[in-house]
C-alpha cells in the first residue's frame, strides 16, 4: 500500500481509476457498505436525481445553475470529466480544489481498504467517486445536490439516495450490453431511480417508452409529470428562446435539443416547489455546459457519442455551419461507430480519424473504416493541427474523452467552472 504522506493528487486519482471494475457485483450493497463506513454522508442532503441516455448532464447543469441563482448553495456530481477529475464534483459550479479532493480521496481510500480487510468487495471507480461527491457535499453543507446517474439507474451507485424529485432525460440506444438491446429494456433500467412518493419529470422525447415508465411509476407509487414539447420561438447557433407552460425562457446552450432539456429541468424544479421562477429564468439563461456544441477558439467541440447525439450534431451543422466542414473524430470501441458515421459522413467535407487516449478507445483505423476517404492520425495533437490547417470549420466529436482532450489542447490549464 502506498503511504498516504507520499501520495500526490495525480497518484490519488490514478488510484481511483485503477479500481475501475475491481469489486463490481450486482446490487447496491457494495455502495451502501462504503457509505456506512464513511458515516453515511448522504443522509440529510437534499438531492435531485437525473437519469437518461442523452442530455442528462445538460439537464443537471440547468438544474444546478437555476438553484444557485435562487440563492442556494449547490453540489453537482456528473461524469465523465473533461479535463480534470475535480470537474466531477462541483460546489457552486466550481470544481473541488486540489487540497480538498486529495483529502477526500484519502478518506475514501482508508474506508475502502477497511472494507476489504473485513472481507468485503473492493469498490469500483464509480462507487469511489460517488462517495467522494457525497462527502464533499456534506462537508460543504450544500442546500441542494444535483446527481447525474452514471449508467442506467436501477443498479447505479447513485441510486442509494433519497431524492426530493427525479428527472429522466431522452432515452436512446447506448450501453446495450449492460442495459439491454431494446428501448423498452433500457427504459426499465432508467426507471429504476423512481421511488415511492418522489415526483418525477419525464422528457418529451420519451413517448415511445412512456408506457414502460408509467408502469414503473405505478408500481412504486411515483407521481409523474410527462413534459410536453416546448414551443421554440427563435433559435441561433448559440442558443434559443422558447415558450413553456405559458412562460418565455432563453438559454445559451446551442442546439434545438437543449430546449427540451431546459423544459425538463423547469418541470423538475416545479416539482420541488417554492422557488423564485424569475431567478430560475435567469439561471437557465446563464447555464454553461462545456463540450456540448461548444465553440472554442473557432473549433466546434461536441461530445456526441451515440446515434442520437450524432443526429443532433448533424442537424446543427446543416443549420448553422455552412461551407467546408472538417470532422476530427475519435470514439470508444464499444460505441456504435458505423451508425454514427452514417449520420455524420454526409455533412463532412473531410474526416480525420484519431485515437482517444483511453484503454477502451477504438483505433484510428477502426474509426476511419466507417468514413469513406477518411485519414488516420494517431496523435490527437497532430490530428488537431492538421484539421485546423485545412481552412474549413473544425468539428471535434465522437466522445466526451476526445472533446475534453481537444479542449485542453486549445485552452491548456483552464478550469471548467460553470
Amino acid at each position: 500500500m502506498m503511504e498516504e504522506e507520499q501520495m500526490t493528487l495525480r497518484r490519488a486519482v490514478d488510484w481511483v481509476h485503477g479500481a475501475r471494475y475491481a469489486g463490481q457485483k450486482n446490487g447496491l450493497e457494495n455502495m451502501r457498505a462504503l457509505l456506512r463506513a464513511l458515516g453515511n454522508p448522504q443522509d440529510g442532503l437534499r438531492f435531485l436525481h437525473v437519469a437518461g441516455t442523452n442530455g442528462k448532464g445538460s439537464v443537471c447543469a440547468f438544474l444546478e445553475r437555476a438553484l444557485r441563482e435562487c440563492g442556494y448553495k449547490t453540489g453537482l456530481y456528473t461524469s465523465p470529466y473533461l479535463c480534470e477529475y475535480a470537474e466531477r464534483v462541483r460546489v457552486n459550479g466550481v470544481p473541488l480544489d486540489d487540497e480538498t479532493l486529495l483529502r477526500l480521496i484519502l478518506r475514501v481510500k482508508r474506508a475502502a481498504e477497511d472494507l476489504v480487510a473485513r472481507g468485503e468487495c473492493f469498490p469500483t471507480t464509480f462507487e469511489l467517486g460517488t462517495a467522494i461527491a457525497f462527502l464533499a457535499f456534506a462537508e460543504a453543507k450544500t442546500d441542494w445536490a444535483v446527481i447525474e446517474v452514471g449508467l442506467g439507474g436501477r443498479l447505479d451507485s447513485t441510486n442509494v439516495i433519497a431524492p426530493r424529485a427525479c428527472a429522466i432525460s431522452a432515452i436512446g440506444m447506448d450501453h446495450m450490453k449492460t442495459l439491454g438491446d431494446t428501448l423498452e429494456a433500457i427504459a426499465r433500467e432508467k426507471a429504476g431511480i423512481l421511488k415511492h412518493g418522489v415526483p418525477a419529470a419525464i422528457h418529451p422525447a420519451n413517448g415511445s417508452v412512456l408506457p414502460v415508465l408509467e408502469s414503473a411509476a405505478r408500481a412504486c407509487g411515483a407521481p409523474l409529470d410527462v413534459v410536453e414539447e416546448p414551443e421554440i420561438l427563435a433559435e441561433s447557433a448559440h442558443g434559443a428562446r422558447f415558450r413553456f407552460r405559458g412562460e418565455t425562457y432563453e438559454i445559451s446552450l446551442a442546439g434545438r435539443h437543449q430546449v427540451g432539456n431546459a423544459a425538463l429541468a423547469l418541470a423538475a424544479l416545479g416539482l420541488v416547489g417554492g422557488l423564485d421562477f424569475a431567478a430560475v429564468r435567469a439561471g437557465l439563461a446563464k447555464t454553461r455546459w462545456h463540450c456540448r456544441l461548444e465553440w472554442v477558439d473557432g473549433v466546434l467541440i461536441d461530445g456526441a457519442h451515440n446515434p442520437q447525439g450524432a443526429a443532433v450534431l448533424a442537424e446543427y451543422l446543416r443549420a448553422h455551419v455552412p461551407g467546408r466542414r472538417v470532422l476530427l473524430v475519435g470514439m470508444m470501441h464499444d460505441k456504435q461507430v458505423e451508425a454514427c458515421a452514417k449520420l455524420l459522413a454526409p455533412v463532412a467535407s473531410r474526416v480525420i480519424a484519431t485515437r482517444v487516449d483511453d484503454p477502451r478507445a477504438a483505433s484510428a483505423e477502426e474509426v476511419a473504416a466507417a468514413y469513406p476517404g477518411a485519414q488516420t492520425v494517431d496523435s490527437l495533437e497532430d490530428a488537431l493541427a492538421l484539421a485546423r490547417a485545412d481552412g474549413g470549420t473544425v468539428i471535434a466529436c465522437g466522445s466526451l474523452y476526445l472533446a475534453g482532450a481537444v479542449r485542453s489542447l486549445l485552452r491548456p490549464g483552464e478550469r471548467l467552472c460553470l
